[in-house]
């Protein structure tokens, strides 16, 4: 029993940080989705063609998503469809990229105009940022509350109460 019991806890420690870095780097590229999105938005205002769009935001995204732009480009240059090169981008940021690729897809075989869309794809990204961070900085007194009560509530003992306990020993021994 303690045998299966040592054997399965590493591993359930395991998937539960695997798990863990997955949701982080997805909440992290969704974070960084829009300045991506406003990149390829820019690039098509100037006339560029949605693969050179791409290829500026595979050089110009941050850091944490722009794996996904090269990987993209790459796939295209190595002789993939431009259609099939696009789905690099949900692989390596997640679900939430599928409305810039379903843009871009459409925009390249169907010739839809992209620029009003993906503008608002970007404010939409962009707001949804912006509840994040909201719900996080909400989330923040509650995440504090233990460490400040931990914290703090030791030195108040020793600096309000201790003194007043000390004195009323004093006065019971003296009395």
């Amino acid at each position: 029993m303690s045998l299966v019991l040592l054997a399965t806890v590493p591993i359930i420690i395991l998937v539960r940080r695997r798990r863990h870095r997955a949701r982080r780097r997805q909440r992290i590229t969704a974070q960084l989705l829009p300045d991506s999105v406003d990149i390829i938005v820019a690039a098509l205002r100037a006339g560029s063609t949605s693969i050179d769009s791409l290829n500026l935001a595979a050089r110009h995204s941050p850091e944490g998503i722009r794996s996904a732009f090269v990987a993209c480009v790459r796939a295209y240059d190595d002789g993939a469809r431009f259609h099939e090169a696009l789905d690099e981008i949900p692989r390596h940021v997640g679900p939430h990229s599928w409305p810039v690729v379903d843009l871009l897809k459409d925009h390249s075989r169907l010739g839809i105009p992209a620029i009003d869309t993906a503008e608002q794809l970007a404010v939409e990204a962009r707001a949804s940022r912006r509840r994040a961070v909201e719900t996080s900085a909400r989330e923040l007194p509650v995440r504090l509350a233990l460490p400040l009560v931990v914290c703090s509530l030791p030195s108040f003992v020793l600096i309000v109460i201790a003194p007043v306990i000390i004195g009323a020993f004093n006065r019971i021994s003296l009395g």
